[in-house]
């Protein structure tokens, strides 16, 4: 193993002054000093030096919500998003030419349709691909990863019909005459795609029963793209028992090069229990961390649950009886809160997907109750995407110790449609990291990939510059600075898992898991950030990847 001192760089160290530095020392697994050049070379004895030549070193992204498998069958699977697919004859010009180049039978499948870019935002239906894909299967995922569209052999070979009913946490969208139009809604994904785990009402599922060969080569090619991108540690908020074996796999192989905290589904609850576990375990590669909660659907398609203080679109959604729109996964409310409770007294961390403001006050109103009867100190849990907090809810997330792990790409890469869906007002508070940051809250970025732009500079520019694709001002007085951007990808992210004394600063005795713009980062102009690259990746004080 090579021994490196930086020099003459841009150092963000992220540590508690946030220093700025020029050089850093790397010995073997870890930093061995920080500070100027002089210093380093000082102590640099036989280490290889690696001229910087004023590019910026900061930790390894860490990624703390990223469907990895997912987004690796994504790179292998048809490309259905915007907006490569920008109307139904997109769609079916893609759909037909996948057809025309695989077997009778063979599954189509894709990502990232967002068919609320399409001219009218008309949903699609099965009819549109009956025609052109008699006889393939076709499973079309939405970018949100909580819907899908299925033609009509779909339908059939998963014994679904117009008398299914809707299951717990779903629903089939249906045409006037009650037909099943072939698009479904979150638990009701299960239903039409071949899946090799039954999740219930615990949570959309998207995976596809495959070959543990499959699932291993989907972890691979997403790990070699993320090291391209600065990406050193994820956290996989969706891991069952399908995605486990492919875990394992892939770490006995070689091929799962980024360290990755697993977050099992909440149906393994019970298993979880069984076996005694109530805290992370596993090592810097593979580990088990929070549990994965889910409680209301997603912003795009409109399934999360808000309150109904103001008009909204309808967008094709059923409303939940006592809400403005939207619904729980859990039927039953008091249950799913008694299972957070739960998890909670027995020690463990949880993570709970939350969206709208109805969801939000479900959720903290779980915390506070597990807190008032179990009490306990630095818990952690954390709230996936919180995207759709009030004023009120971001100061009660603070209180209660919460962590919101968020999404900021969303408001750039859907902000026009949610302004449509949600109302201008509500859209710019979406994702507010300005009000989390000014209450002191350590909220975290992340991507959600697949369901969003899996590399980092895109999140940043988000975050920083808080614009949709089409220039809206998507909220301007949630804006953070670049600075704050990097502490919430990397030391936040690191501490919503507890691995805060491990890596996601640059420290003496940390791992020298690494990144290296291609530029003087802090110098980039706003506009630029989502262009940049990265020149150079450290993972255990190896070099990983170099442009």
């Amino acid at each position: 193993m090579a021994n490196y001192a930086f020099i003459n760089g841009e150092v963000i160290t992220v540590d508690a002054q946030d220093r700025i530095c020029s050089a850093l020392l790397v010995t073997g697994k870890h930093i061995t000093a920080v500070g100027s050049d002089a210093e380093i070379l000082a102590r640099a004895g036989d280490h290889e030096v690696i001229d910087l030549q004023g590019r910026t070193l900061i930790p390894g992204f860490i990624d703390a919500h990223n469907h990895l498998t997912h987004q690796g069958a994504a790179f292998a699977t048809v490309d259905f998003g915007y907006p490569a697919v920008a109307s139904i004859e997109d769609l079916r010009n893609a759909v037909r030419e996948a057809a025309e180049n695989s077997a009778p039978g063979k599954w189509i499948r894709g990502w990232g349709m967002n068919y609320e870019k399409f001219a009218g935002g008309q949903q699609p239906t099965r009819w549109d691909l009956d025609d052109i894909s008699p006889d393939h299967p076709v499973c079309i995922v939405h970018v949100s990863g909580h819907n899908v569209l299925v033609n009509s052999l779909a339908l059939e070979m998963a014994g679904v019909t117009d008398d299914t009913p809707d299951p717990a946490g779903g629903m089939f969208v249906r045409d006037e005459q009650g037909r099943i139009t072939g698009y479904a809604y979150d638990s009701a994904q299960q239903l039409v795609i071949p899946t090799s785990v039954d999740v219930g009402h615990h949570g959309p599922d998207i995976g596809y029963d495959l070959p543990l060969e499959e699932l291993v080569d989907d972890i691979d090619r997403a790990c070699k793209a993320y090291l391209k991108v600065g990406i050193t540690s994820v956290v996989d908020p969706q891991v069952t028992t399908r995605e486990m074996p492919g875990y394992m796999a892939a770490r006995q192989q070689g091929k799962l090069t980024i360290k990755t905290t697993c977050m099992y589904l909440s149906n393994h609850q019970n298993a979880i229990n069984e076996l005694g576990i109530t805290d992370h375990i596993g090592n810097d590669l593979l580990s088990i961390g929070p549990m994965k909660y889910y409680c209301d659907g997603a912003l795009i398609g409109g399934t999360a649950l808000f309150y109904a203080d103001e008009p909204q679109t309808d967008h094709g959604c059923k409303c939940n009886k006592s809400a403005g729109r939207g619904y729980t996964y859990w039927p039953d409310i008091e249950a799913f809160k008694e299972a957070l409770i739960d998890t909670h007294s027995r020690g463990m961390q949880f993570g709970v997907h939350t969206q709208g403001d109805m969801a939000m006050d479900i959720v903290l109103d779980a915390v506070e109750e597990a807190q008032r009867r179990f009490p306990r100190s630095n818990a952690r849990h954390r709230i996936e995407h919180c995207h759709g907090p009030t004023r009120e809810q971001v100061a009660r997330i603070k209180r209660l110790g919460v962590i919101p792990v968020t999404q900021p790409g969303q408001v750039h890469e859907t902000g026009d449609d949610l302004t449509s869906i949600y109302g201008e007002r509500r859209a710019k508070r979406f994702c507010p990291l300005r009000d989390m940051l000014d209450d002191g809250v350590p909220a975290v970025i992340s991507t959600d990939a697949f369901v969003q732009s899996y590399k980092p500079f895109d999140a940043i520019s988000a975050a920083v510059n808080r614009l949709s694709l089409t220039g809206r001002d998507m909220g301007e007085g949630q804006r953070i600075s670049v600075l704050e951007a990097i502490r919430s990808y990397t030391w936040n992210a690191a501490y919503s898992v507890y691995h805060e004394t491990r890596k996601g600063s640059l420290e003496v005795g940390k791992l020298a898991d690494l990144a290296i713009i291609d530029a003087a980062f802090l110098s980039v102009p706003v506009a630029d950030i989502s262009q940049q690259e990265i020149y150079m990746t450290v993972s255990n004080g190896e070099v990983v990847y170099r442009k």
